[in-house]
């Protein structure tokens, strides 16, 4: 019963430690991705060249998880609701992460409100026409879900142009890496991708020091995790060795008897083993929940299901490790000699 306890306090600990630590680095690393740590956003004027064309070639970059064009903005205003403020129309090309549509599915002269813009424009059930700027009707038809890197164009109102044109001009592009690691990468095949231009004509704002700090959170507290929990491990299972040494001192007849009657070696190795491993899940699981279930009452952050698992896993692993020495002293027990002992 000693090992149960042992292991299960090995699990405890790295959950109020590590696990904490793991907590905590999760719920900074959302709030630093919520900064977009992975966007790179380039604005252009209307004559700097780039264009649809460019959107397409950036569609081939490796590295790559989300990318938007939007074309010269207009203002919209809702001629039926007076007073209302006028909301920056967007015609877009590609596609609108969650959204409800592609630029291909929809009509000429219709548009997407998010509910910010649907608000300011005094359209209470996220449909409407709309006088654009230039003279044009503009019917909203439905609503966009804003991505979290699209947040910095709210109220956001996008026309989802049909079929562009390759010369269509583009005014904003944003580019979304699949990690924060791949921002500066990407960022320089964009640029290598951009047509010259004017200094001044087109901008790249990139989010490269945002995400060289989340690499170093990352870093460092992965470091410190992981020696706490190493640290953690190799105690607990000297501990368990000593307590397994302790034991097939006091059972040393036992296995004497069972040498005597036939038993192998190995025998002798794997039943003690699997005897550990058994008492070691047992520990590990009660550890485990016990811990959670402490955690969620004092209202403290959790780590993950896959770091439970893992710590568990590991737990179990480590206990049983240290129980191949304490084995084999064991079966290398002379059975004559520990049955001629008193």
């Amino acid at each position: 019963m000693l090992t149960v306890f042992v292991v299960g306090a090995m699990c405890t600990a790295v959950l109020l430690t590590t696990g904490r630590t793991v907590a905590a680095e999760q719920a900074v690393l959302a709030e630093v991705d919520a900064a977009g740590t992975r966007s790179i956003v380039v604005r252009a004027v209307v004559d700097a060249g780039v264009t649809v064309t460019t959107l397409e070639r950036l569609r081939a970059v490796a590295g790559v998880a989300y990318l938007a064009g939007f074309g010269p903005v207009v203002d919209a205003r809702n001629p039926t609701v007076p007073g209302t403020a006028a909301v920056a129309l967007r015609p877009a090309y590609g596609l609108v992460e969650q959204g409800p549509a592609t630029a291909d599915s929809w009509a000429s002269q219709t548009a997407l409100a998010s509910p910010a813009a649907a608000a300011e424009l005094g359209l209470h059930d996220g449909t409407g026409a709309l006088l654009a700027g230039d003279g044009q009707e503009v019917v909203v038809t439905g609503a966009v879900v804003t991505p979290s890197h699209l947040t910095f164009l709210e109220p956001l109102l996008i026309a989802p142009v049909v079929a562009p044109g390759p010369d269509e001009p583009v005014t904003l592009l944003v580019v979304v890496a699949e990690s924060p690691g791949e921002v500066a990468a990407v960022e320089a095949v964009v640029r290598d991708l951009l047509p010259a231009a004017e200094p001044g004509d087109v901008t790249v704002e990139t989010s490269a020091e945002l995400a060289a700090v989340r690499s170093a959170i990352a870093g460092e507290l992965g470091t410190h995790g992981r020696s706490t929990v190493l640290g953690i491990l190799v105690v607990s299972a000297l501990l368990v060795t000593v307590n397994l040494l302790a034991v097939v001192a006091m059972r040393r007849r036992d296995f004497g008897r069972r040498r005597a009657l036939g038993a192998t070696r190995s025998f002798i190795v794997a039943i003690i083993m699997l005897q550990v491993a058994l008492l070691a899940i047992a520990g590990a699981s009660l550890g485990t929940v016990a811990t959670l279930v402490g955690l969620v009452l004092s209202q403290s952050p959790l780590p993950g299901v896959l770091f439970s698992l893992a710590l568990g896993t590991a737990a179990v692993l480590a206990a049983t490790a240290a129980a191949v020495v304490p084995a084999i002293i064991a079966s290398r027990r002379d059975p004559l000699h520990e049955l001629r002992l008193p």
